[in-house]
């Protein structure tokens, strides 16, 4: 074992690991509160630090970039969203049972919003595709979880009028959704939540 090995592995202890994790998750969470209220081309380094309470040179330890902070604010929220989307029963759900799950997605929306409104920003602006689109596909996997249609749709080659329909209904699910949220008690909100648990019932009855 080099000298270099020793001297990592002696100060690479639990505690520390805890600390450099805090440190990282203190970083994250201002950051993406920034990305929230300003903007992610408007956030800069210098501000996610002082809203860390760090100095410039502690956060680039940890951090190269903005960047390189957004990658892991959206590898945060995928595997929760994908675990939520997974609950759609299958294979053949009725609308009941669609409804039920759209209530789930709702409450986690309300609960995800500042990293779903973040992201929603990226796509529009059409930055950070790649990272996006291995998002679409996982969230599309989690659909697919009891469902064959949406599970294929999520594969790489997938049929591209297959895809492009569990990529509409994703998207369908999302704006209702936030749609529904922002307007709580309006009756067109609440028409959009029944229209997409009759369209995912649709496309999944074709199975």
């Amino acid at each position: 074992m080099s000298a270099q090995s020793t001297v990592q592995e002696k100060y690479n202890t639990p505690l520390r690991q805890a600390q450099r994790d805090l440190t990282r998750n203190r970083i994250k969470t201002a950051a993406r509160n920034f990305f929230y209220e300003h903007h992610y081309d408007g956030t800069t380094m210098d501000e996610i630090a002082l809203a860390a309470g760090l100095r410039r040179s502690t956060l680039y330890l940890h951090y190269k970039d903005k960047a390189e902070i957004l990658a892991e604010v959206i590898a945060d929220y995928t595997p929760k969203a994908k675990a939520n989307l997974a609950t759609l029963p299958g294979p053949t759900p009725t609308l009941e049972q669609v409804q039920q799950f759209i209530r789930r997605v709702v409450r986690f929306v309300d609960k995800e919003r500042v990293p779903l409104s973040i992201i929603l920003e990226l796509r529009r602006a059409k930055v950070h595709a790649a990272a996006l689109e291995t998002l679409t596909s996982e969230l599309l996997s989690g659909l697919g979880e009891n469902n064959r249609l949406f599970r294929e749709a999520a594969k790489s080659d997938a049929d591209p009028m297959l895809r492009a329909r569990g990529l509409l209904l994703l998207q369908q699910l999302t704006y209702s959704c936030q749609v529904y949220l922002d307007t709580k008690g309006d009756k067109r909100a609440k028409a959009m939540l029944e229209v997409t648990a009759q369209d995912f019932t649709a496309f999944l009855a074709k199975d």
